[in-house]
């Protein structure tokens, strides 16, 4: 007798690593290089915008730049300046040797008031890094209905347009002299990271064995903070952090792009997609049989049967329909509290604002740029420390352990910013300035071995696969909004707060961690309609083996039988 088919014997076969590969690359990596890949050259970003405007405005910019030189340059005398710039003043030869600084921008050629005010470029900067959230927000609410109705692996090929329009707005910017280009190019990749943040977990989710479900969702986390450490490296100065070469930071979205189109049609389709969505069961079976690389796939099949038959009739839901039926209450909570924790718990702002918190703390502003890009490898080291762990130790250990770690990092970082304000302690500053950049490093390695990765991987987790789309599209809206908000106002709470800015963070993840500890389920090796019976109405989590103690009956099955055994009990009961 042959061997049949089991999870137990779950193993990564080359499809199934190199379709993970391909559709993180094209989705994840690339919504993780658009977090990261404005922070490094805003500054040459922003000197862009005041030079366009004020060109616009009528003005000289190489008069400017030359009275700017002019200022910058400390050991110049204005004789000197006279002759260096071809300034046309009748009475250069009457000025003395010594005279400094004495020539005004009107001499230069040069008029200050055509420059843009502080506020203008302000504004312009945020519409810029607000566009890729806002839109990212509209990419969300809307991945439900493309992942539902193109298919998984579709879907992200159907939104891969969207990047290559991106690409190009952002890599004319300059040779345009367009800040409009870059806007547009922002919008255009918030679009497609709303979309792919669904469509890619989801597919990862669905093609996965159930023993490494959870190390295969993890590669979604593990290709976003890769996608940002890129993005710093490349933004260094030594690359293209540079005047002429900032636009081919963004013109580089159409590389990961071009490789998701080329290779990915090659790959199956999600088999619980086909045969549960689209009633498909032969393509399903071809399917899976390549993710898995035998034909002995009777179980897992007949798992997705038993879920068909049970939505038999039940159309795709729609938020409104997720958010008011009564057995999914308690999962909408779970996910959706779970993505504001992400958020709130205030990964973006360490991120994206680590650069002005370095400065905060008294380090060199050259040095800077490459903490941060250190910064960026942790993370990505800790994220692929997360892979074997998430199997061997649980999701809910993983929450939890790391959060704490994450609070105990902003508790030591408030108290060690208050000492760096005292005047008395100067002699230190020094000393206090390496424990801030040490425990801002443990607060990241926190974050990715817990609350980064297993959020996307739990709400794919906690509904059965009618309502599963729709989940992660309103969960992650909310991510969206969170990380919208918080992007928006923590530099009005970084000047408000100053030394105290990270007691709102400390808060939220102090209610985050007793939420996980007493109504988030561990959901590892349990198949979804386990999960999913064990925690429809809640109640309160309770270790590893059980999720909630309402439903008492709704245990764990037998997975050594898998779903072959009761599902063939229901048929044969129909046949009578």
């Amino acid at each position: 007798m042959g061997h049949v088919w089991k999870e137990d014997d779950a193993r990564a076969t080359a499809t199934l690593i190199l379709s993970v590969f391909v559709s993180c690359l094209g989705n994840s990596f690339l919504y993780g290089y658009q977090i990261g890949v404005v922070n490094q050259p805003a500054n040459l970003i922003m000197e862009f915008y005041n030079k366009t405007y004020y060109e616009r405005r009528g003005g000289n910019w190489d008069r400017m730049e030359a009275y700017d030189d002019y200022v910058q340059d400390r050991n110049i005398t204005d004789t000197e300046a006279a002759t260096k710039f071809g300034l046309n003043i009748s009475d250069v030869s009457t000025l003395p040797s010594g005279t400094n600084k004495s020539f005004t921008p009107e001499l230069f050629g040069a008029d200050t008031s055509l420059l843009l005010e502080d506020w203008e470029i302000k504004i312009l900067w945020s519409t810029t890094v607000a566009a890729f959230v806002l839109f990212g927000m509209f990419g969300a609410f809307m991945s439900a209905k493309v992942a539902d109705y193109f298919g998984r692996k579709m879907g992200m090929l159907v939104i891969t347009f969207l990047m290559f329009i991106a690409a190009v707005l952002g890599g004319i910017t300059l040779a345009a002299k367009s800040p409009e280009c870059l806007i547009a190019s922002r919008v255009f990749v918030g679009l497609h990271s709303g979309l792919n943040i669904t469509c890619c977990p989801l597919y990862l989710t669905e093609i996965s064995p159930k023993k490494i479900r959870g190390a295969i969702g993890t590669c979604h986390q593990l290709a976003i903070t890769i996608g940002i450490l890129v993005s710093q490296i490349l933004g260094l100065k030594e690359l293209f952090g540079t005047a002429d070469l900032w636009p081919y930071l963004f013109a580089f979205n159409a590389l990961p792009s071009l490789f998701c189109l080329i290779f990915l049609p090659f790959f199956p389709e999600s088999p619980r997609f086909l045969l549960i969505k689209k009633g498909e069961e032969d393509e399903a079976r071809k399917a899976l049989a390549r993710f898995r690389g035998t034909d002995n796939i009777s179980d897992e099949i007949e798992e997705m049967r038993v879920e068909a038959r049970r939505s038999v009739g039940v159309k795709n839901y729609t938020i409104k329909e997720l958010v008011t039926t009564p057995e999914l209450r308690m999962p909408v909570i779970i996910a959706c509290v779970l993505q504001i924790g992400q958020q709130w718990s205030g990964i973006n702002a360490v991120m994206s604002y680590s650069s002005a918190m370095f400065e905060q703390v008294s380090v060199s502003k050259d040095t800077i740029p490459y903490i941060v890009v250190a910064t960026g490898v942790i993370n990505v080291l800790c994220t692929v420390v997360a892979v074997p762990l998430m199997e061997k130790l649980g999701r809910r250990p993983l929450l939890l352990y790391p959060m704490m770690c994450m609070l105990a990092s902003f508790i030591i970082m408030i108290i060690f910013l208050n000492l760096q304000e005292k005047e008395d302690l100067k002699e230190h500053h020094s000393s206090f300035a390496y424990v801030c950049i040490f425990v801002m490093h443990t607060y990241v390695i926190g974050f990715a071995l817990g609350l980064g990765p297993i959020p996307f991987i739990v709400v794919g987790e906690i509904f059965r696969q009618e309502p599963r789309a729709a989940a992660m599209s309103l969960s992650l809206a909310f991510n969206w909004i969170c990380n919208f908000t918080l992007m928006l106002t923590f530099p009005f709470l970084k000047d408000g707060l100053k030394e105290f800015v990270y007691i709102p963070f400390s808060v939220v993840l102090i209610c985050a961690i007793t939420f996980i500890f007493f109504l988030v389920p561990e959901t590892k090796n349990r198949t979804f309609d386990e999960i999913a019976s064990s925690i429809a109405f809640g109640g309160r989590a309770r270790g590893q083996n059980k999720a909630y103690g309402v439903n008492e009956e709704a245990e764990p099955m037998d997975t050594s039988k898998g779903y072959a055994t009761s599902s063939r009990e229901e048929t044969d009961t129909n046949k009578v």
